[in-house]
């Protein structure tokens, strides 16, 4: 008897085909339909219609589309109680998201929204670690990478990364209930733009911190630190053999076994099989409200 959960795969763009890869190495998962868009000369693709969702007889599902279409997709898979992959951001406002919420608390249906940071192997050693440094006094995020994939001025870079250093900030510190953009330089170059931003905020218990972005050329940062009363520990998203951290003394992290996308794809088996219900859905709520906050150049 194939123990496999049936799984869809909705949209098939660069995101897509990196989870089509992924996918096809993981033995817990039958992808029996591909949905997209335009039509393609292959069983397994299908022409994304509810119809044909309902009809394909799946367990789970990823959504990759474009975030205009997140709701309306979401929100049929979860009535219809299939568990899902929801790439960032979740919806395309705070409206969308509180109702995805709404809708996920009343059918129990788990939502996994991939910042990819919060499936980092690295991130649990680091997460299991932090005591080390006693209490969070000060937090400094780094990231960025440098890109020409943004062309539109209404989609900056940072807005981009947002749900990712957040996701991972959130982690640690609560109710960040002051945010102010210290700079905040945007330029266009030869048809692509470039931004560099840098934040201060507070939040409860005291902890104060920095984010600094840029996707700038040579760019390339994915890292965390935080310091405490007994000292430092740092998290670099970008190291896949052996993060290191530090505190009084240095620990090394044995080589990561799986990919983020790999670790998302397990949880989504695990919640899947146990029938259990699980949401990222309130963190991405939170980013959101930030998200707005910084775009208006304003203190919460």
């Amino acid at each position: 008897m194939d123990k496999r959960i049936n799984l869809a795969l909705i949209g098939f763009g660069s995101f897509g085909k990196l989870y089509f890869k992924t996918i096809k190495k993981n033995k817990k998962f039958n992808l029996v339909s591909i949905f997209r868009k335009k039509k393609i000369d292959n069983s397994k693709f299908k022409i994304l219609s509810k119809k044909n969702i309902i009809s394909s007889r799946i367990e789970a599902a990823i959504v990759c589309t474009p975030v205009e279409t997140h709701y309306k997709i979401s929100k049929l898979l979860i009535e219809n109680k299939i568990p899902i992959i929801l790439e960032k951001p979740a919806a395309k406002n705070i409206t969308e998201i509180k109702k995805l919420i709404k809708i996920s608390k009343k059918n129990k249906t788990s939502v996994l929204v991939n910042h990819s940071d919060l499936y980092n192997e690295n991130l649990k050693f680091f997460y299991l670690n932090k005591k080390l440094i006693g209490k969070i006094c000060f937090v400094q995020a780094n990231f960025g990478k440098f890109s020409l994939k943004y062309r539109n001025k209404m989609f900056s870079p940072f807005k981009d990364w947002c749900p990712h250093i957040f996701a991972l900030i959130l982690k640690f510190v609560k109710n960040i209930y002051f945010l102010e953009v210290i700079s905040n330089k945007v330029f266009k170059k030869n048809g692509f733009f470039f931004q560099d931003l840098s934040l201060y905020f507070k939040a409860k218990d005291n902890i104060r911190g920095i984010v600094n972005f840029s996707n700038l050329p040579k760019n390339k940062d994915r890292k965390l630190a935080l310091f405490g009363t007994k000292g430092k520990i740092e998290y670099d998203g970008y190291n896949k053999k052996n993060n290191y951290l530090s505190a009084d003394k240095k620990i090394s992290l044995k080589k990561t076994e799986f990919s983020p996308m790999e670790n998302i794809l397990n949880k989504l088996h695990y919640l899947t099989k146990k029938r259990l219900y699980y949401s990222d859905l309130e963190t991405s709520l939170e980013i959101e409200k930030i998200l707005i906050k910084i775009e208006k150049n304003k203190k919460i």
